[in-house]
């Protein structure tokens, strides 16, 4: 009996990754998901459950600081339990609801003791057997690094409503339109020596409107095609000069969630436009690609994401980063693999800044920096696809901007249920 009692727990959190990203899926196919994963029943609902532990370890360099300031170590675990549920309407309409709530603990820097929460009710409306009207809301506040630029984790708040009219082919081809309006806003960080404004800088509000269009090349692989409108609106009056527009557009190639290749392939053009002209414009390149690839032994990975985030660290609205990561992972037996991974970035800012040198005089330059992270781990199955793993990492930030080069070593353990 005590064994039972062990085992079920873990079978019942088991799953695979979320169906439901950014990224459209149809009616049938969600419907279809839902009916097949979300297997426990309470009356009408459905329910889906899943558990994450992670990030279980040690933590050398809380705060991203210089070495001559002596960086605060600790340890820490995160705690977080997901609920999704579903109610379906026959074969027409679906009402879901997710909440995450998450415990961060660390034993010594109370100030990093945190509960963060996300929940987002939705619906789907099937009308006529092929136009699909969808909307939802999205509530989001979590204490976290919202871009590469922060050292010091910081409180966000993110809310959102979006709503959908898509039309959708018997083969799986659809088209439509997406609009979403929300507000992002941030608590100032008052560190000692980290004194950030970050409402002045960083609260806005966003809208965006997009034209999307996918089609199925296999049963579970699509094309897509995505292009859209965001308009930008800080909310401090001394920082309007911040206001923005942009157009983008994607294409690209979604594989299934599950087979021998998984992920999505995501390229595109993108051209951001400060209101202000005396401001640095964007345009260029931008990709939000992800991909695995698994054969007999070997699981290999690659991910490149390039975009230009608005900036609080310099002068210039925005800066252009890319991030390339390449893994590897190999099963030396059926309960027991080898993961490594390399994660080269790079943030490059458009405006000039005023940057104190060693010998104590100031230069204009263009900031840039180089980010790299080394990590190598092992992964012990429990059953089927969920494993207990162990890893290592090792992050490092070199600036042209000399104080600001940093470097941070965390060792610790996590759950992960694709083993």
């Amino acid at each position: 009996m005590k064994r039972t009692i062990i085992i079920i727990p873990i079978f019942l959190i088991i799953t695979v990754s979320s169906m439901f990203g950014q990224s459209y899926r149809t009616f049938a196919s969600e419907l279809s998901w839902i009916t097949e994963n979300a297997r426990w029943k309470i009356g009408p609902f459905r329910i889906y459950p899943r558990i994450q532990f992670r990030d279980i370890g040690y933590d050398d360099n809380v705060y991203y600081q210089m070495e001559e300031r002596e960086p605060v170590s600790d340890y820490t675990a995160t705690f977080s339990p997901e609920i999704r549920t579903y109610l379906l309407f026959r074969n027409y309409l679906i009402l879901s609801f997710s909440e995450n709530p998450e415990y961060v603990y660390y034993v010594k820097e109370s100030r990093e003791r945190r509960w963060n929460n996300s929940l987002t009710p939705s619906f789907k409306l099937l009308l006529l057997s092929r136009f699909v009207v969808g909307g939802g809301y999205s509530y989001s506040n979590r204490r976290r690094r919202a871009s590469s630029e922060f050292d010091v984790r910081a409180n966000e708040h993110r809310e959102e409503y979006n709503g959908s009219l898509f039309y959708e082919t018997a083969r799986g081809t659809s088209f439509g339109f997406t609009v979403s309006s929300g507000r992002i806003s941030y608590e100032d960080i008052t560190m000692p020596g980290e004194e950030i404004y970050l409402s002045r800088l960083l609260n806005r509000k966003e809208q965006n409107a997009n034209f999307e269009f996918y089609y199925r090349v296999f049963s579970e692989t699509f094309f897509f095609l995505r292009g859209g409108y965001t308009d930008y609106n800080f909310e401090d009056v001394d920082y309007r000069w911040r206001d923005s527009y942009s157009y983008q557009s994607y294409a690209g190639i979604r594989f299934p969630l599950l087979g021998s290749v998984r992920g999505t392939i995501s390229l595109g053009y993108k051209k951001l436009i400060p209101r202000s002209e005396e401001r640095q414009k964007f345009s260029g390149l931008i990709g939000d690609t992800s991909v695995e690839y698994r054969v007999w032994r070997f699981g290999f990975r690659g991910q490149y994401i390039r975009d230009c985030p608005f900036s609080y660290w310099t002068n210039s609205v925005y800066y252009i980063s890319d991030r390339y990561l390449w893994g590897v992972s190999f099963y030396l037996t059926r309960f027991l693999r080898v993961d490594y991974n390399y994660n080269y970035g790079e943030g490059r800012y458009p405006e000039p800044m005023m940057a104190l040198m060693p010998d104590g005089s100031y230069e204009e330059r263009k900031r840039k920096d180089v980010y790299m992270t080394h990590s190598v781990g092992f992964v012990f199955r429990v059953i089927r696809n969920t494993g207990i793993g162990i890893n290592i990492s090792w992050w490092s930030r070199d600036s042209n901007i000399y104080w600001e080069n940093r470097d941070r070593m965390f060792v610790g353990g996590y759950l992960t249920y694709d083993f």
